[in-house]
């Protein structure tokens, strides 16, 4: 799948396209032919950064186009987002990226125009909560759980499914903002940047900050697996069900140790 995603970015957006793939995307892909009716086809492939390399590779596919296009629109609004937040390099770096990823935007804003306008509010929206000094935890992940909703949401076109999809990534979506809210407490604190859970904790120690955080993590992530137990999909659900319940749970426990998670969440 990482292979076959690999190579659609390159399809739809140029050979530049493909340094931005990721296992979130990937994911997503993934899930998205769980649910499709087509088997995918999988076949041997050679790797262009590695000719010698040959592994099954997964074939073009209506789920790899979308996984291509949500990347380019993520990318997009993230770096209009640094370009908000960041001073010096960082706001160079994010202006120098929005200008190398311009026609990849255009075209997947061309196929995508529904989700394109989602990404764009809820980038306004964060912007809006975190230049107010929102100090409610709830309220901050209000955005990112909006936009992996409307994202997975668009997987199925039956009311069902879609239903329990937008459930779905609701919850994901608010355990990604808080994991990374978590994972980022000390250097934030160290910056004073922003970080929702800074801030409702007062003069609180980092010890209970991370306790009331991992409260929070373990919620989301029992309520994301009971939307997954509603889920039928035709395929792959055992890595998919590994991800969305080990995975996150492996993740909520190395941030809210004593340390913090280093390596962040996966």
């Amino acid at each position: 799948m990482y292979c076959g995603l690999c190579r659609q970015l390159g399809r739809s957006f140029g050979v530049l396209a493909r340094f931005t793939l990721s296992y979130d995307t990937t994911f997503l892909a993934l899930l998205a032919m769980g649910l499709a009716e087509p088997e995918p086809e999988i076949a041997p492939g050679r790797c262009p950064f590695n000719p010698l390399l040959r592994r099954p590779t997964c074939r073009e596919n209506a789920a790899l186009a979308f996984a291509a296009d949500v990347s380019a629109l993520t990318l997009h609004w993230k770096l209009r987002d640094d370009l908000d937040d960041e001073r010096g390099a960082r706001r160079l770096l994010a202006r120098g990226g929005l200008l190398l990823i311009a026609g990849a935007y255009r075209r997947a804003a061309a196929r995508q125009p529904a989700l394109d306008q989602v990404l764009c509010r809820i980038t306004r929206e964060q912007a809006r909560l975190e230049a107010a000094g929102c100090a409610n935890v709830d309220q901050a992940a209000e955005p990112t759980a909006q936009g992996l909703a409307a994202i997975l949401a668009a997987l199925s076109p039956q009311e069902g499914q879609r239903r329990v999809l937008e459930r779905l990534g609701y919850l994901l979506g608010r355990f990604v903002y808080l994991a990374d809210a978590l994972d980022d407490l000390e250097k934030d604190r160290r910056a004073g940047r922003y970080n929702p859970f800074l801030l409702a904790g007062g003069a609180a120690e980092t010890g209970q900050l991370r306790q009331r955080a991992k409260e929070s993590l373990y919620l989301t992530a029992g309520e994301l697996q009971r939307a997954w137990q509603l889920l039928r999909v035709r395929r792959f659900s055992p890595i998919l069900e590994n991800i969305l319940t080990l995975g996150l749970m492996s993740a909520a426990n190395r941030l809210a140790g004593p340390a913090g998670g280093e390596k962040g969440a996966d």
